[in-house]
Parts: structure tokens; C-alpha cells; sequence
């Protein structure tokens, strides 16, 4: 009995690249979803969370007036206001989070916000506290500075996943119950998907001094929300205390963009280095975060370094 060549002759070249491809391609979706699955396996349940919430926000990640992987959303309900920033950033898990390890680099982040006229660290690993002291964006203008003390919480510190909290029971003018929740995780190519919330209560004495604010000094500030459109087609941007917390949220996620994108050089350097960055970032919404020139801030922030300097010996 000869040998049957008869199915060597049915594979013609195209045929056999065809079943080849096939072949090829259910290979590499049985390897990915393999690594997928042991992707997912070795992720904490937060870590898991963060993942699917990226996940669930790539349509706003993609296309959004921020023009980069950011979103932004905010909230006001019973006298609560709250704010989260979803965005993918440059840099490794261990350079987005050096701004959390310790109540000191929180300091050396939150200096970086031009309302933020000191910050003080306190406590001992594990059982840390920041008072930051907020004022006026000029020294000179009278105005009186409010301090609210926030202890630090490193909750997880994972290979592929981070999340530090800071609490505050009060803080000026009867507002009470500041958190500020901080969370990070690798994407791959030495990127970040970080999650920065804010959120605060307020009762009857903070409403009236924001309402007196926003009705004076502050009667032309804006959020980044748009709410509607006006009769010209122009956005209407969210003001009022949703308007004003978007502003600060974004303040605090541009100083840890500034803080975690300065690695190099002596401290003062590195400071130096920061203070120019976040001011640069900020500059691109000027509609809601210019306040001062270039000038002005860098005086006024190296004025209150030297006296924090001062006040340390």
C-alpha cells in the first residue's frame, strides 16, 4: 500500500496560511487571557477595584476638555462637597507615591498649592499628622490663617498597588470631616493610574463666608464641570462650593504631577524645580487657576520656605 498524499495536495499555500494565522492567533488569546487571569489573581480586592475603574472610565479617559488621560468629577449634596481625579500618568508606582510616604513629603507636596502659607509634620511612622496652615494667596493681604491638622494613614502599600488617607475632624469656619484619599497602581511603560479624592462638610457659618466670598473676590471663579451652554453657545462652567473644590482638587493633583515628575538634584533644587512646574501646569487653565505671575508666586513661596526654615532651628 502506497502512501495517501491526497491531504498533502488539498493544503494549497493559501489555505495553509490561512489555518497557520488561525492557529497562531488562538494561541496568543489563550496566552494573554492566561496572564490576564494571573494578573488578576495576584491583585489585592482594591487593587481590583482600581483596575476595573479604569477600565469602566476609558471613553472619559480618552475624550475629555483636559485634552489628557483625566477625568474629573464633583458632588454637593447635604452640605457636603467631594471631588475625584482619575487620570494615567507618567512615572513607576514608587515615584507617583514618594509624596505619601511620610507626613514630611506631604508637606514638601501640598507647600506647592499658592493658598497653602505653611505645613508642619508631626508624629512618628505609623502614627504621623500634617497641620497645614491656609491663607490668603499674598502674604500682605490681611486675612487670618486657618490651620487643619490631617493624620496620615498608609492603608496599603503593595507591589502593584497604594493608598494612603488623610483625615481631619474640623477645619475654619465650622467645616468639619476633610478626607483626602490618595491611590495608585502600574499600568506598564513605567505609567500610573492614580485616583486623588477630596471631600469636606460644612455648616451654616462656611456657607455665609463662601456665599460673601463668591459674591465679592470670588464672583467670577469657576470650576472645570461644564453645566450647560449659554445663548451664545459658550460652556457654563459649575461655581459656587462645587466650583471652588474642583479648584483645589486640581491644585493638590498638579502638585503631585510637579512632585513626582522632580526626582533629581539637592532639596532646595528639587523644591525650586517643583515650584516652576506646578506653576506651569496650573497656567494651562488659566480660566481657573491663574492667580498670580511667575514672580509673584516663586517670592511668595520662598518667603514662607525661609520662615519655615527659620522657625525649625
Amino acid at each position: 500500500m502506497g502512501l495517501d498524499t491526497r491531504w498533502i495536495r488539498r493544503w494549497t499555500p493559501k489555505r495553509l496560511f490561512r489555518h497557520t494565522a488561525t492557529m497562531l492567533a488562538a494561541l496568543f488569546f489563550m496566552l494573554a487571557g492566561s496572564c490576564m487571569l494571573a494578573h488578576a489573581q495576584t491583585l489585592s480586592p482594591h487593587a481590583t477595584a482600581l483596575e476595573a475603574k479604569r477600565l469602566d472610565l476609558q471613553a472619559q479617559l480618552r475624550n475629555n476638555v483636559f485634552k489628557e488621560p483625566l477625568y474629573l468629577s464633583s458632588r454637593e449634596e447635604k452640605r457636603r462637597v467631594e471631588g475625584d481625579i482619575f487620570a494615567e500618568i507618567p512615572g513607576s508606582l514608587s515615584e507617583v507615591t514618594a509624596a505619601f510616604k511620610s507626613a514630611s513629603t506631604v508637606c514638601d507636596l501640598v507647600i506647592l498649592h499658592l493658598n497653602v502659607r505653611a505645613c508642619r509634620p508631626s508624629g512618628r511612622e505609623g502614627n504621623e499628622s500634617v497641620t497645614i496652615a491656609l491663607g490668603p494667596k499674598r502674604a500682605m493681604t490681611s486675612g487670618e490663617l486657618y490651620h487643619i491638622t490631617y493624620s496620615l494613614r498608609i492603608e496599603a502599600a503593595e507591589p502593584a498597588y497604594f493608598k494612603a488617607t488623610m483625615q481631619a475632624p474640623k477645619g475654619p469656619l465650622g467645616t468639619q470631616d476633610y478626607r483626602i484619599v490618595f491611590e495608585a497602581m502600574p499600568i506598564g511603560g513605567k505609567q500610573s493610574f492614580v485616583h486623588f479624592g477630596y471631600a469636606y462638610g460644612y455648616g451654616t457659618v462656611a456657607k455665609m463666608a463662601m456665599d460673601l466670598y463668591l459674591s465679592t473676590a470670588g464672583r467670577n471663579k469657576i470650576g472645570f464641570t461644564i453645566i450647560g451652554h449659554g445663548a451664545d453657545g459658550k460652556p457654563i462652567h459649575v461655581g459656587g462650593e462645587r466650583g471652588s473644590l474642583e479648584r483645589n482638587v486640581m491644585r493638590y493633583y498638579l502638585a503631585l504631577l510637579a512632585y513626582s515628575s522632580v526626582t533629581a538634584g539637592t532639596t532646595e533644587e528639587r523644591m525650586n524645580m517643583r515650584l516652576r512646574k506646578w506653576f506651569a501646569l496650573t497656567e494651562r487653565y488659566p480660566a481657573q487657576l491663574h492667580e498670580l505671575d511667575l514672580a509673584e508666586y516663586l517670592a511668595e513661596k520662598r518667603s514662607e520656605l525661609a520662615r519655615s526654615a527659620g522657625a525649625e532651628k
